[in-house]
């Protein structure tokens, strides 16, 4: 058997990943497992505000992930798979491992047009079109996701869940059919979770509660059309610390979404809408309670230049609060009127260098800054209302 002296190697996870890549592809696993990894690194420059890290006229490297998957199927029904994920988000995250998903999956019925069964563990949260592969940058077309619906900066609390999933398929003469019920605890506490909510004066923790998360999915020919609507509670409880000026109090976020997407032989066209529910209560006389409807959509399409290149534009929206969108009611709180709202334009280029590499290009024209992260724009009063994002990303799998 060949040698392989990498995998003594204290390089790093960069070297072994590749590491691994080699041995994969060497076949020397056995067929009941399998192997699989990415790695992608961001290069981001703004003219105003922070994204990934200190972007503002300069260049930064802030956003890098690093994934390696297995899964082990030792009979037909029962499938064992997990990924480790390395990831860097700006100050946001400065680079964490951390487990992205780990589960038993068990068919329970398996018929030639239906199936169903259930997964336990660390699950994916079915949420949209693109957050259950999020983190893999080939399964969607830009660099950024739309930010009004695939937050950045809060993606630990709708990216997966500890619990279980009950799923079930079925193919028609009319199209195919898939539902997916999620119920887990999903992380709650970070410190960006806790400042985009209650600012950076905060001290305490949010705790996420069990929650759940449904999807419909429907598909007409192989995936030519594709709609999807997804729904997921979310609650979480505030521990404060002695001394602040906030009391134990609550968040309730309740999103609503709706996917529609046509994929053609050269051309491609996707659309989303978000609405969701926000209450907040209970945090006391520097918080006070309060109720509002974000809504959030885009569209975008895509166009496939030559077998490897590909061009996509898109228009993005979003309103922290569509009862103000205007954002009157956060400058009573002596912030900008802008960070309530940011309307997205995007253009960008997708280059498949080969089956493993890929080279993306894109380009922001925002109004607004509702999406940015707060832990790379700590003064939100310094923060700018038109601003121009430019994004280069390289990516590998195997």
């Amino acid at each position: 058997m060949k040698k392989y002296a990498c995998l003594n190697t204290n390089n790093g996870i960069l070297l072994g990943l590749f590491c691994v890549s080699g041995i994969a592809q060497a076949n020397i696993v056995p067929d009941e497992i399998e192997f699989h990894g990415f790695l992608t690194q961001g290069f981001f420059h703004s003219s105003d505000n922070n994204i990934f890290g200190q972007s503002d006229d300069g260049i930064t490297p802030g956003l890098t992930e690093i994934g390696l998957n297995g899964s082990y199927q030792p009979i037909a029904q029962l499938r064992f798979s997990a990924q480790g994920l390395y990831r860097r988000n700006g100050d946001v995250d400065r680079g964490s491992v951390s487990l992205d998903y780990g589960l038993a999956d068990l068919t329970l019925l398996n018929y030639e047009s239906s199936r169903v069964g259930i997964r336990a563990g660390r699950t994916k949260t079915p949420y949209g079109l693109y957050n259950e592969t999020r983190d893999v940058s080939f399964t969607h077309p830009t660099i950024l996701l739309p930010q009004g619906i695939y937050f950045d900066r809060s993606r630990s609390l709708l990216i997966s869940s500890d619990g279980g999933s009950l799923y079930a398929e079925q193919r028609t003469r009319y199209g195919d059919f898939s539902f997916k019920f999620n119920v887990g605890v999903p992380s709650g506490n970070s410190n960006e979770i806790r400042s985009s909510i209650l600012g950076p004066e905060a001290k305490g923790e949010f705790q996420a509660q069990p929650a759940f998360a449904a999807q419909l999915n429907y598909e007409i020919n192989g995936g030519e059309y594709v709609f999807a609507v997804s729904y997921v509670d979310l609650e979480l409880e505030y521990r404060s610390v002695a001394g602040e000026k906030f009391l134990n109090g609550k968040a309730h976020v309740q999103p609503l979404v709706f996917s529609a997407q046509y994929n053609g032989e050269k051309f491609s066209l996707t659309g989303e809408y978000d609405y969701r529910w926000n209450n907040f209560s209970d945090f006391g006389a520097a918080f006070p309670d309060f109720k509002s409807i974000t809504e959030s959509w885009y569209i975008q399409g895509g166009y496939q230049i030559l077998p490897q290149l590909q061009a996509n534009v898109r228009y993005d929206v979003l309103y922290n609060d569509m009862n103000d969108r205007g954002g009157q009611r956060v400058t009573e709180l002596g912030v900008p009127n802008h960070i309530a709202y940011a309307n997205d334009w995007m253009f960008g280029l997708r280059w498949d260098l080969a089956a493993s590499w890929m080279l993306r290009a894109e380009y922001h024209r925002v109004h607004g800054t509702a999406w940015l992260p707060q832990a790379d724009n700590p003064d939100r009063n310094s923060t700018v209302q038109d601003w121009d994002l430019y994004g280069l990303q390289l990516s590998f799998r195997f």
